[in-house]
């Protein structure tokens, strides 16, 4: 019998292995999606903890009501929930580092550090050239916009615009950079 969207849960429940690579096939990228989202800092945990997702859907489908929520919904929140477990070991075993112990004695030393350097430039690499000059004037060297619009000839407001787009650009082209924690 061939496995569709409307006899999968049966054939899940039966445990048949068919039903389960249905599964993956077909809600495997949503509950991915789901995963990286809450573990994008750990992407090599990210992949286990779908294997965990996938099995503890097998393991409980049982608890599935089709009355309650969508097969969808429910494979989701499964992997949002293992996801989050999986985030909370995780930040018991990082190293906590207290802040007043991290003592810098001027902001230079921050920004002389050539790997600091190095991933400003590599943030920045999706810009053009005036963009890129725009970027480094303001957010590195501490220009304000004003300084900076006179010294290019160019209006405050087209400057604003400019960091405004650059900035879309830095997010799409760096999207787990700019991912906020839930």
């Amino acid at each position: 019998m061939k496995i569709t969207e409307k006899n999968f849960i049966k054939h899940l429940q039966r445990k048949e292995e068919h039903a389960l690579e249905f599964v993956v096939r077909n809600y495997g990228g949503q509950m991915k999606m789901v995963i990286h989202h809450i573990l994008y800092a750990y992407p090599e945990d990210a992949e286990e903890c779908l294997y965990e997702s996938i099995l503890k859907i097998w393991e409980h489908i049982a608890y599935y009501d089709e009355t309650k929520s969508t097969f969808a919904n429910w494979a989701a929140g499964i992997a949002k929930y293992t996801a989050l477990d999986r985030l909370r070991k995780l930040t018991k075993l990082a190293p906590m580092v207290d802040i007043d112990e991290i003592q810098i004695e001027d902001v230079t030393q921050i920004t002389d550090d050539a790997l600091f350097n190095e991933f400003f430039m590599e943030l920045i690499s999706c810009l053009n050239e005036e963009d890129k000059m725009i970027f480094i004037r303001i957010f590195w060297q501490g220009a304000s916009v004003s300084e900076t619009a006179a010294a290019l000839g160019k209006k405050k407001s087209v400057l604003y615009n400019r960091i405004s787009r650059g900035k879309k650009k830095m997010i799409a082209s760096n999207p787990s950079f700019f991912r906020k924690e839930e």
